[in-house]
């Protein structure tokens, strides 16, 4: 039987992972218990629309900003229920900016704003083909200076330690490992890289506009904008066809090239995981294959 690819993020003190059927957040208290709790998978995220080439991207990156919405938000009820809490207001903001319920907005601002600099700034006349790379490149720049950014505050390395900690789970469970509190050590050796990451999806996305957008006239200018913002669910569902290529066998060179610049950019989106975060991952990957075996 085909093993599933469980996925998720990292929320406010803990780990969310998405199994086939459930969607389970595990975060630790104030008082230092681990905390489950399950919440609903969006209706229209239907396993029929996920068999679809390119289609299932579209529809996995919708389901993506409302889950990761509704884990953030879990999360941080939890945090608030304990007593003593001790997680800073900027903790909270910067993981919701950084999670994928601003996906959009964000990536409206990586597509829109190089745009318009690309064309007022930095306009190469009579050169298209060469306004569209630079347009690129600004796009690339402001989404890693953004995260750099955001990666120097020290609330949101620990969120980032969680991402750590849940890439290096799923990994051992892809490598049939016995993810258990003994095996920690064993985890802690993976990467805390992972190629079929959410970070993945963002840059891939980027670089694969940067091909589709380069032979595209920029002239008239409302048809320019328009195919930025019409030609998204085409990259969106590309990129994510790219992810699961690289991601379904990592040994061959095209995987591996595939995988290079994602790799690169989780340095600064993931960070060496305590042990602790490990056993918060654990405890929501193995409730959620809980509750798929028993479903």
């Amino acid at each position: 039987m085909k093993k599933h690819f469980y996925g998720g993020q990292a929320v406010i003190e803990g780990v969310m992972i998405r199994g086939k059927s459930n969607c389970v957040v595990a975060v630790r208290n104030s008082q230092n218990k681990i905390i489950l709790n399950q919440i609903p998978i969006p209706s229209f995220s239907k396993p029929f629309f996920k068999k679809i080439p390119f289609i299932r991207g579209v529809i996995i990156l919708i389901e993506m900003m409302v889950i990761g919405y509704r884990s953030l938000t879990k999360s941080s009820e939890i945090i608030e229920e304990s007593e003593e809490s001790d997680i800073s207001l900027l903790e909270k903001i910067l993981s919701y900016i950084f999670s994928s319920v601003f996906l959009v907005l964000i990536l409206s601002l990586f597509f829109l704003v190089p745009l318009f600099l690309s064309d007022r700034m930095v306009f190469v006349e009579n050169n298209f083909v060469l306004n569209n790379i630079l347009e690129g490149i600004i796009r690339l720049i402001f989404f890693i200076l953004y995260v750099y950014l955001i990666g120097l505050n020290k609330d949101v390395k620990r969120v980032f330690a969680y991402h750590g900690a849940e890439h290096k789970t799923i990994a051992a469970y892809e490598d049939n490992k016995d993810i258990n509190a003994n095996n920690i050590e064993k985890i802690q050796k993976y990467n805390k890289e992972h190629p079929r990451c959410g970070t993945s999806f963002i840059m891939t996305v980027i670089l694969v506009s940067v091909v589709l957008h380069v032979f595209i006239p920029r002239e008239p200018m409302l048809l320019l904008y328009l195919s930025r913002v019409l030609l998204f669910p085409v990259i969106a569902g590309l990129s994510y066809e790219l992810i699961r290529l690289s991601s379904v066998s990592t040994d061959n060179i095209i995987s591996k090239v595939l995988s290079l610049p994602n790799i690169w950019m989780q340095k600064l989106t993931t960070a060496e995981p305590e042990n602790d975060m490990i056993e918060v991952a654990l405890s929501a990957i193995n409730e959620s294959v809980r509750l798929d075996e028993s479903n």
